[in-house]
């Protein structure tokens, strides 16, 4: 996954910024109780350390959503 390796990464591979880890199902699973879009939406306008869009300029919102499953453990 492309745009993963580009953006995502740099913070979510070592949980940088307070990011929640890759595949870490106890931290993702906090956040999913609160819905896929508060986590869409948290994403795109960006959240405590997380700027807007995450560093994906070329994401769209269904690409979106795919990167967070994929983080989360939920694909």
């Amino acid at each position: 996954m492309a745009q993963w390796s580009r953006n995502c990464a740099l913070c979510h591979v070592r949980g940088e910024g307070g990011a929640p880890v890759l595949g870490d199902r106890d931290n993702w699973d906090a956040r999913w109780d609160q819905g896929e879009e508060l986590l869409l939406a948290h994403t795109v306008e960006g959240l405590n350390n997380m700027p807007p869009l995450g560093y994906c300029m070329d994401c769209e919102a269904d690409d979106f959503r795919a990167l967070i499953k994929f983080m989360g453990g939920r694909r």
